[in-house]
């Protein structure tokens, strides 16, 4: 850290806030103790809690030091998070307040955990690139199954890689020990090129250390902040799938708001509210479209494939009405996560309401012209008018319809096959 003479980075400390209104309402009292090993993620939906004497995590409370600070930045993620006991200790004072003045006080604040119903599991490949590659790039390859996704990221300027091969949890590779001839054998087919570049000692290393989790969707809100002197940011705030890059970048947006509104203002407690106020909408609209776009089985086909269906060949039909995907709107300049969710439910209602008026004219002009020719008409044109109209969309999407239907397409495939273009192979 000799760039930075100001910052002192240590790893393995717990903070714990005390008193979020210490020394007459004007600091933040914690108390800081050294673990024992790196703190595990306080994640019990995608992890395994159930801890041994051999795993636990202590904490030396006893020979802790406590310090006040005049600003305290929670972004400790969702390990043991600054937030927990903010929402702790939020919790206990509304309790102890009576019901009159809990209804003019502020919000609760809350943090909103998600069940993870779409689980997936990663392990780290070490790789070491051939001088002929570059080594300024990121790779990236994936199973047309969706069984693997593969992402390979440069770990210094020498050529060394962090490789990240991403599986369903329920994938006989997603475990500790797993079979080292099976893993070979899975490379081999899935990332032949990847492959060729471990040795039998590293693709056995890989196969028997146990599977990382991916986070779970939360979010805080509707107040990023506790007392005047206490302010989240980062994936304490957000925390979603690393899928389509949101997290990092929501996190970067954080950190200039804040800064912005820190130098706005001279008042720490004045620039936690404006940061609060700008940045807490947008982290719930952030979790909410990602975990839309995370569903498993039939929920993601109508929460995330439909609509990309429906995007596909509405936006082509009709782009200065109609917006491009979700995943086109998150990439744009100059619109914020809930401009796009604003404008993709605007869209949804067009498109929606374009729809039942074509249904409704269709049969209504199939009712005037068959009235005098079929008897019960009217019983019978409805389900044929709709047949008809259902017909016609499958058409215009030119069978991609059957294509990203596959349960297990990846995402990236779906997007391809929804706006019409060839994979890259």
């Amino acid at each position: 850290m000799d760039e930075y003479p100001n910052i002192d980075v240590q790893y393995g400390f717990e903070v714990t806030p005390l008193d979020f209104a210490a020394n007459n309402d004007t600091a933040v009292s914690i108390r800081i103790s050294q673990c024992s090993k790196p703190v595990a993620r306080d994640n019990p939906t995608s992890i395994n809690t159930g801890i041994t004497d051999d795993t636990a995590i202590t904490c030396d409370i006893d020979n802790s030091f406590m310090l006040t600070t005049r600003l305290l930045i929670g972004a400790d993620g969702t390990a043991r998070t600054i937030a927990n006991s903010m929402e702790e200790i939020d919790t206990k004072v509304r309790g102890m307040m009576n019901p009159i003045r809990r209804l003019f006080a502020e919000k609760p604040f809350r943090v909103k955990r998600y069940i993870d119903d779409n689980q997936r599991v990663y392990k780290t490949i070490p790789l070491k690139l051939p001088s002929s590659w570059r080594g300024d790039l990121n790779y990236s390859a994936r199973t047309k199954d969706g069984r693997v996704n593969f992402d390979a990221l440069p770990a210094d300027a020498n050529g060394n890689y962090c490789g990240v091969l991403l599986l369903r949890k329920s994938d006989s590779q997603a475990k500790a020990y797993a079979d080292p001839d099976e893993l070979r054998k899975l490379l081999d087919h899935a990332l032949p090129q990847f492959s060729k570049l471990l040795d039998d000692e590293a693709v056995s290393t890989i196969a028997m250390k146990p599977p990382s989790f991916l986070p779970s969707f939360r979010y805080a809100g509707p107040r990023l902040y506790q007392g005047g002197y206490t302010v989240l940011l980062g994936d304490s705030i957000h925390t979603v799938k690393p899928y389509f890059g949101l997290g990092a970048n929501s996190a970067l947006e954080d950190v200039q708001v804040l800064d912005e509104a820190l130098n706005e203002t001279s008042c720490i407690p004045e620039a936690v509210k404006v940061y609060s106020r700008k940045r807490a909408p947008e982290s719930e609209a952030l979790v909410k479209i990602s975990r839309e776009l995370d569903r498993p089985g039939l929920l993601g086909v109508f929460t995330f494939i439909i609509p990309l269906i429906m995007d596909s060949i509405f936006h082509k039909s009709a782009p200065k009405i109609f917006a491009p995907n979700i995943i086109s709107m998150l990439q744009k300049q100059g619109i914020n996560f809930q401009g796009v969710r604003r404008r993709k439910q605007i869209d949804r209602l067009l498109q929606l309401g374009l729809l039942s008026t074509g249904f409704y004219a269709s049969t209504r002009a199939a009712l005037y012209i068959l009235r005098s020719l079929i008897p019960y008409s009217k019983k019978i044109i409805v389900p044929i008018s709709f047949g008809l109209l259902l017909l016609a969309i499958l058409n215009r999407s030119k069978g991609r319809v059957a294509k990203v239907l596959n349960p297990r397409q990846a995402p990236a495939d779906v997007i391809t096959i929804a706006e019409g273009r060839k994979a890259v192979k």
